[in-house]
This record gives C-alpha cells, structure tokens and sequence, in this order.
C-alpha cells in the first residue's frame, strides 16, 4: 500500500444575496469576514497525518451568482 503526499485542502465559500441595491452591499464584508474566521479555526484546530495544518481556501469575494460561483473553481 502506498501513501500519498497529496494533502487535502477545505474550501469555504461564502454565499450571498446577489441582487444588487443594499442587500449585498450591507453584508459583503460581515459575510467574508465570517467565512475567514472559519478558516482561521478550521486551520487552528485541524491537522494531516503529518501534523501540518489544513489549508483553507477562501475566496476574494463573497458569491452571489453563478459567474462568481464558477469563478473560484480555479482556486
């Protein structure tokens, strides 16, 4: 049995009402702000086999749509 290096990543995306007009706006940081406090706990308090953290990824922006949703595929 071989063991792989390959290590597991979380990805969080922070979802949004994506209708434009003071919804989104009044809650785009509070919303990615949030998302990165999971990250930061999830990267605290997780760990590989090895004893490295799990890595968390993120976003730039929250989603609120489909474009920004297929958008952070790449990440």
């Amino acid at each position: 049995m071989s063991v792989s290096n390959h290590k597991t990543k979380v990805g969080i995306r922070p979802t949004i009402d994506g209708r434009l007009g003071g919804v989104r706006e009044s809650l785009e940081n509070q919303t990615l702000a949030l998302a990165k406090a999971a990250a930061r706990l999830i990267t605290s308090s997780l760990r590989h086999r090895d004893g490295s953290p799990v890595e968390c990824v993120v976003p730039p922006q929250c989603i609120g749509g489909a474009a920004e949703a297929s958008a952070t595929d790449a990440l």
